[in-house]
This record gives structure tokens, C-alpha cells and sequence, in this order.
């Protein structure tokens, strides 16, 4: 039951070291934080509640942790926190990686 729960949270401790470890900038400010993530969820969250509605997908109760909010289990909303938090990282790390490289080696991400 918890194993997904806890595969989340790795990825998300793992996305926080990196982040903190490479020292990306991802949000401009705060309130950027909040606007990107609210519309992300809501968005996902329309769509994930008609397609269960629907009968699109549904997520089996056994492997549940019990909590839903709306048609939605608890988890999905961590994943819709998590994953694109996690993409934004490890975006944000190659991008100074190769923009450093291109610095050390002129030309190199030219095609």
C-alpha cells in the first residue's frame, strides 16, 4: 500500500538535494511558485476528475492509502506536485551544465 507513497517521496527529497545541491533558480518569486503550481493542479485535477468520472481510469482500492479529495486520491495530487517539480530541476541543472560548457567550449551546443 505505502510503496507508491514512498516512491513519491523519494523522488522529491531527490528533486530537493539536486535543487539545493546544483543551486537552480526555478521560480522567479514566490508568487510565481504559488500561480504555477495552482494552475497546474487545477488543470490536472479537471481533467483527471472527468476521465474518473467517465470511467476513463479509476485507481484500484487496494492500493489506496484511504484518503481522496474529490475523485482523486490523495497520491495523484502529490504526484501532480512532484513530477513536474522533479522536471523542472533536472531541466534547470542541464541547462547550466551545458550553458557552462559552452562557455569553457564556444560552439559546442551550436548546431
Amino acid at each position: 500500500m505505502p510503496e507508491y507513497f514512498l516512491i513519491l517521496l523519494f523522488l522529491f527529497l531527490t528533486a530537493l538535494f539536486l535543487h539545493l545541491y546544483f543551486k537552480v533558480k526555478i521560480y522567479h518569486s514566490f508568487a510565481h511558485f504559488v500561480l504555477t503550481n495552482f494552475a497546474g493542479i487545477l488543470i490536472i485535477t479537471v481533467w483527471d476528475s472527468f476521465a474518473i468520472y467517465r470511467g476513463h481510469w479509476s485507481f484500484g482500492q487496494k492500493y489506496l492509502l484511504g484518503l481522496k479529495i474529490g475523485l482523486m486520491p490523495v497520491k495523484e495530487y502529490f504526484f501532480v506536485l512532484i513530477f513536474p517539480y522533479l522536471g523542472l530541476v533536472i531541466y534547470k541543472i542541464l541547462e547550466k551544465k551545458l550553458k557552462s560548457a559552452d562557455r569553457k567550449f564556444p560552439g559546442l551546443t551550436k548546431n
